[in-house]
């Protein structure tokens, strides 16, 4: 009798722990969110060839009047230990531009870097050397205002023009700085010989500006 009464007790603890569920189990942990892939590096834009360089510009007169039909050349400035500028070297690469009807001009095919323009007004007919000297134009003379000395000479009565060296020609409305004694050209238009060059002079310094592609030019004519 009484093992049958351990049967039957085991009968139903066996059954009761059949119905109960499986043991929860406890929930595996999510997986960290992956980490971001590295950007990609940019890669450094490549330099433009200078057969695709083009650099934009007008060129007007002082008074802004468009310099129309004008030939401009670009030209590189060299010097040596003794003159800071000594001749301007025409790019030979670069064909010349001539400006339309509002001034507007485009140079193509340059390598980016400083450069001068040199240019002929509509009507000349001069040759122009691939090479020109300057060395003069940062020469000075005596002044004709010897007691003047860091003075711009030429601003309120313009003056006409003026032989300087042996081939250039500062005309009309040039002016010059007085150094005591001496003077130098301060803001010019030089003309290299009769219907020639004529070249910008800017605060004793041929005129300069850096282009690159895409480079905007505003140039002005000093005496025009």
């Amino acid at each position: 009798m009484k093992s049958l009464f351990l049967w039957l007790l085991l009968t139903v603890v066996l059954s009761l722990a059949g119905c109960a569920g499986p043991s929860e189990q406890s929930a595996a942990p999510e997986p960290a969110p992956a980490a971001p892939a590295p950007a990609a590096e940019a890669e450094p834009p490549k330099p433009v060839p200078p057969a695709e360089m083009i650099a934009r510009g007008i060129f007007v007169g002082r008074s802004g009047k468009p310099m129309a039909k004008a030939r401009l050349m670009l030209g590189e400035i060299s010097g040596d230990d003794v003159f800071r500028y000594a001749r301007i070297r025409l790019v030979a690469k670069v064909a010349t531009a001539v400006a339309d009807a509002e001034g507007k001009f485009e140079f193509k095919g340059f390598a980016p870097g400083v450069y001068t323009i040199v240019y002929q007004p509509a009507g000349s007919a001069g040759i122009v050397p691939v090479e020109i000297p300057i060395r003069t134009l940062s020469g000075t003379t005596d002044s004709i205002a010897p007691l003047l000395r860091g003075f711009e000479l030429g601003r309120e009565t313009p003056f006409g023009k003026r032989p300087w060296g042996t081939y250039f020609t500062l005309l009309e409305g040039h002016t010059l700085y007085s150094e005591g004694p001496k003077m130098r050209i301060w803001n010019a238009t030089a003309r290299y010989t009769q219907g020639g060059a004529h070249v910008e002079v800017r605060r004793g310094e041929p005129w300069t500006a850096k282009l690159d592609a895409g480079g905007e030019i505003r140039f002005e004519a000093w005496s025009f």
